[in-house]
């Protein structure tokens, strides 16, 4: 049987947990996508430009969060 994905663990499939382990904060997100790495991925075009703004506000406010952390 394989492995769907470690989500127990947190940080995803990414680079993010090794970012992390070296100290450094990281925010892992990205698009919703069904059958990821699959030869035809589904994504909404509502999901994309959703993320689209969110990391838009994200950047937009990013010194203000960086003074929290």
């Amino acid at each position: 049987m394989g492995e769907f994905g470690k989500i127990d663990l947190g940080g995803g499939g990414t680079i993010a947990p090794f970012a992390a382990a070296y100290g450094m904060q990281v925010v892992d997100c990205g698009v919703l996508l069904l059958s990821m790495h699959a030869p035809y991925e589904l994504s909404s075009k509502a999901d994309i430009y959703e993320t689209y703004r969110a990391y838009a506000a994200f950047y937009d406010t990013a010194a203000e969060i960086g003074d929290y952390m």
